[in-house]
């Protein structure tokens, strides 16, 4: 059996210059395809990689194409190239029209193959995708690795894949829903993902114990919490990083610092293994304390992402999510204190916003002054307790997920003639995404340096803000003493000197040191420099005293290669 594993596109893309194919099946219209479909949403869902992790454990012959940013005559091209007995698709709000769309197109080439369906639309509206798609013949709910390995199985053995827990099927021409399958409470016994592909993203537990009403989270876990052990955890680590040689890591668990005591061991373990990189996390502002800080930033942590959603109490409480705008404001302060990169994810639009509350919460913003805020609108997504209310109120229709055009179901659209609606739509068209907020002196970089004397990252900090402020002597010594600590990414290093020397006039130097950070590693910063450098030759720059404008961003970064399956690079 040969198993092929899909994430489709958001729709049926058409090549540049065509017109949209076969209109129920193409873009939204106004879509922005440049602000749709960039950023995390083209990154190749982990639940992919670790079905396919399972299926090459066990002996199965598997791949994994990653189709979202593809043209539709592409994928008419790959699918008849591709065959395969079983085709697994991974299905999300925002791809769902192209997931239906693709179970069609296998189903014309492929009559026989198994067509399979699962992910956070699929478990919530897994009944109602198998009526409105005769080609889907089974929904995978929820926690997939168990169903997975059951129903390839019964395919194998030549039995009917009917009532196997944690599905959705077709019985008799009836689509029925087979019993829940438990979740997987020993994670270790899992492959790791990185043993079908080596991705920069890390998940060491799933599930979260609160129920924002915006979020599907508890659609598709529960409310239990299931975690990998610290050892499983420096096994995936020294695999990603001393084998792949990734030197930067995303931590994806919805609260990686729910269960304190265990961070704790994995931040001493990272430490005493000599496992030397940098990462991320994203957590609440009320599961942090000072010394559970401190050593995150000792073990490399660079940067924490908080959900805060809001920071008036009304809305707050409106969605459930259970925190308060003073633990936030705690949160960032002890984070500042260590020098964190500190993220906060902000909603516009929530139930009960008003133009004074959104206000309230860009105030809060400019005065608890995180380093980045990604503002985003209100969505409902199924599975959401605010997306029940809303069909209990006649709000919104399961309908429509097949039979409109919309990217994700933002409330506020059909709100427009209402003023604080109004407010909200147009403030939001202006800030929506990520957003710069505020930095750091060279004096507030020192007092950091002076807790964490030995930290590389804390040296590299402290010479981009010398940077920032014009002192390049001071900017070039902590960059250099950031390399002999042994700096994880030196290309960042290199990169901060070879800025320095762009500005000092140095252009030899500056050259010289952006051609070594390019032989250091992928850097988005390193690769938009060059192309500047290009430009400007091309320009003359040399021969017309043009001066050489470098960017010196040092932030934490996972620059990820198209490459498949991943992301959705080249198909050979």
């Amino acid at each position: 059996m040969h198993i092929l594993l899909l994430y489709p596109p958001p729709w049926k893309i058409p090549e540049p210059g065509q017109q949209p194919v076969e209109t129920g099946d193409g873009p939204p219209p106004g879509f922005d395809s440049a602000l749709l479909l960039s950023g995390d949403i083209l990154h190749i869902p982990c639940g992919l990689l670790s079905l396919a992790a399972q299926a090459k454990r066990a002996g199965r012959s598997v791949e994994v194409l990653n189709l979202f940013t593809f043209t539709w005559d592409r994928i008419v091209e790959i699918i008849k190239a591709k065959p395969a007995d079983f085709f697994g698709l991974s299905c999300f709000t925002s791809n769902r029209r192209g997931t239906l769309a693709l179970a069609r197109l296998i189903r014309e080439h492929y009559p026989q193959a198994h067509i399979a369906a699962g992910g956070p639309h699929a478990t919530a509206l897994g009944s109602d995708m198998l009526e409105h798609c005769s080609a889907i013949d089974t929904i995978v709910i929820g926690e997939g690795e168990e169903t997975f390995a059951r129903l390839l199985n019964a395919i194998e053995t030549g039995s009917p894949p009917r009532n196997i827990p944690g599905t959705a099927y077709r019985s008799s021409g009836r689509v029925l829903l087979a019993p829940q399958q438990p979740r997987i409470d020993d994670l270790d016994w899992l492959a790791a993902p990185c043993d079908y592909a080596p991705d920069h993203i890390l998940m060491t537990s799933r599930g979260c114990p609160w129920d924002c009403s915006f979020c599907a989270s508890t659609c598709i876990w529960g409310k239990t919490v299931c975690s990998h052990s610290p050892e499983y955890v420096f096994n995936v680590m020294h695999v990603l990083v001393n084998l792949h040689g990734h030197k930067a890591l995303a931590i994806k668990d919805e609260t990686f610092t729910l269960n304190r005591n265990r961070v704790m061991v994995v931040c001493r373990g990272i430490i005493e293994r000599g496992l030397n990189f940098l990462w991320s996390c994203d957590t609440r502002a009320d599961a942090l304390d000072e010394e559970l800080l401190f050593a995150m930033r000792r073990a490399g942590c660079v940067r924490i992402s908080l959900g805060v959603e809001s920071a008036c109490p009304e809305v707050l409480a409106r969605i459930g999510k259970g925190i308060a705008p003073a633990d936030v404001r705690g949160a960032v302060a002890l984070a500042r204190q260590l020098g964190f990169q500190i993220r906060l994810y902000m909603i516009a639009g929530a139930p009960g916003e008003t133009r004074a509350s959104l206000e309230q919460s860009i105030a809060f913003i400019r005065d608890v002054e995180p380093t980045e805020v990604i503002w985003n609108p209100y969505t409902l997504f199924p599975g959401t307790r605010d997306f029940c209310a809303a069909m209990q109120r006649g709000e919104a229709d399961t309908e429509d997920f097949f039979t409109k055009k919309f990217f994700e179901l933002t409330p506020m659209l059909d709100r427009c003639d209402d003023p604080d609606t109004s407010f909200c739509l147009d403030w939001l068209q202006r800030n929506q995404g990520l957003q710069q907020a505020g930095g750091y002196t060279a004096a507030q970089r020192r007092e950091i340096l002076e807790r964490l004397p030995d930290l590389p990252a804390a040296h590299l900090d402290l010479a981009a803000a010398c940077y920032g402020e014009g002192d390049f002597n001071a900017a070039r010594a902590c960059a250099q003493t950031a390399l002999a600590l042994g700096y994880p990414r030196p290309g960042l290093c290199r990169n901060l000197l070879a800025c320095i020397g762009a500005r000092t006039g140095d252009i030899k130097t500056a050259l010289e040191e952006l051609i070594e950070a390019k032989f250091l590693g992928l850097h988005a910063v390193v690769e938009r420099n060059i192309s500047a450098v290009q430009s400007w030759i091309s320009a003359g720059g040399p021969n017309n005293n043009t001066p050489l404008m470098l960017d010196a961003d040092c932030t934490f970064e996972v620059t990820r290669p198209f490459v498949q399956p991943v992301m959705p690079g080249p198909i050979v």
